[in-house]
């Protein structure tokens, strides 16, 4: 009788132990615990339909709505014009649509409002540049095809688009479980040999933010979104990409330079981060967990950690929130300040350019060479300046990559100072 229980106690451990190594490997690996089924139909797309279902999450992605500057300094979700903030981008960006509007990004509810409005565009304008505005982008590539849909024209197609980013973007409608729904990151990875129908649900919470939080251009002849990342999404890796390509967006009326433009690179500047590399994503940080009626859920406010810092920062963090904000700060304000002398730098280069190529007698070989280190230059400030952390995702990444735009760019200037002699 004895050796019966002894052994049954076994076994019930043996069962234990079992599924506390299940749950473990399944929290590691990041393998969704349930599968959920919604008896949603496979392209529902509105958010309050979700919200039915849904509602702590919903009333968390309402919150996207709020607009407000503090408690960042150098981010927030007020709309306000860089152009005026920083004038020396109208020089860099002469000749170029951004020199025409770059405001700050009033958040992801308000992305297919604001692409409408924005003076960026144009009759010619492709829809390509609705990719990362609407939950509705997947239902019309499927319905049209990619290739139709990037080659239509933005200003003909708009009012098909009515809803802003929300849970289709991320979210499979049938089950809730997390998918990618924009080819230029399933093409980009393919690229790089990829397989995102592989990755873990812990992977996807990196991924599924860089389908848009990351740099990209648009293929002249096709209209297709093409992400840099053949090499590398260093910035030295992806302008190697573009230097392989001779790929440029626009010619500088000033200096003359074959120019390239940088947009949003979040997910690239956060990669090799000290963060990242102990397995933080992006959701663990600007999504926290939160509680409510004694359950968990994964907040639906895409917001800055620096509003949620005792879910997203104090989990590891025993700092008082005074002490990592401080730290925060400390980061933003020195990027803040390199990422200024970089841009007036390349002002500086721009214009120098610009007087040796009207001067009688100049070294052509030289201005040349004064263009290709200004087109290096430049993209290395625009790489620091158009994402959204101001340093913070990984500063020495920032930081250093704004030295070299500092260094090319007082190269390029005097290369042209030495061309007009």
């Amino acid at each position: 009788m004895t050796r019966k229980i002894t052994f049954g106690i076994i076994i019930v451990a043996l069962i234990l132990l079992a599924g506390t190594f299940v749950a473990y490997f399944t929290a590691k690996n990041g393998v969704p615990y349930k599968t959920l089924t919604t008896g949603f139909k496979k392209d529902e797309i509105d958010p309050q339909m979700y919200g039915e279902k849904f509602p702590v999450e919903y009333k968390y992605y309402l919150k996207n709505k709020e607009m407000a500057l503090a408690p960042s300094k150098y981010g927030g979700s007020v709309k306000r014009d860089h152009l005026k903030e920083f004038p020396y981008m109208k020089t860099l960006w002469a000749g170029f649509a951004f020199s025409k509007e770059y405001t700050e990004d009033r958040g992801h509810v308000y992305a297919l409002e604001d692409v409408k409005e924005t003076k960026r565009i144009s009759e010619k304008t492709a829809l390509a540049c609705m990719t990362c505005k609407s939950s509705q982008v997947p239902v019309y590539m499927d319905k049209w095809g990619v290739d139709n849909f990037y080659k239509a024209r933005f200003r003909e197609k708009q009012n098909l688009f009515t809803i802003p980013i929300g849970c289709y973007d991320c979210h499979d409608a049938k089950t809730m479980k997390l998918r990618i729904t924009r080819p230029a990151l399933k093409d980009a990875l393919k690229r790089i040999g990829r397989d995102p129908e592989k990755f873990t649900e812990k992977e996807l919470r990196n991924y599924i933010c860089a389908q848009c939080h990351v740099t990209y251009y648009i293929d002249r002849e096709t209209n297709r979104v093409i992400f840099p990342w053949d090499g590398g999404v260093d910035p030295e890796d992806m302008f190697r990409h573009y230097e392989k390509r001779n790929f440029y967006e626009w010619i500088h009326p000033l200096s003359g330079t074959k120019m390239l433009k940088s947009r949003h690179p979040e997910f690239e500047m956060f990669s090799g981060s000290v963060h990242s590399a102990v397995g933080l994503t992006c959701v663990d940080c600007h999504m926290p967990y939160v509680y409510e009626g004694g359950k968990k859920y994964t907040s639906h406010w895409w917001t800055s950690p620096l509003r949620t810092l005792e879910q997203s920062c104090r989990k590891c963090h025993r700092e008082e929130e005074a002490k990592l904000k401080e730290r925060v700060f400390y980061i933003q304000d020195r990027t803040y300040d390199l990422l200024n002398r970089a841009g007036k730098a390349n002002e500086e280069a721009i214009r120098a350019i610009n007087e040796a190529v009207y001067s009688p007698g100049s070294d052509k070989a030289l201005i040349e060479k004064a263009r290709k280190l200004h087109r290096e230059a430049q993209w290395y400030w625009d790489y620091v300046s158009s994402e959204n952390s101001m340093g913070f995702h990984n500063p020495e990444k920032a930081l250093t990559t704004l030295g070299k735009s500092i260094d090319l760019a007082l190269r390029a200037k005097a290369t042209a100072l030495q061309a007009k002699k």
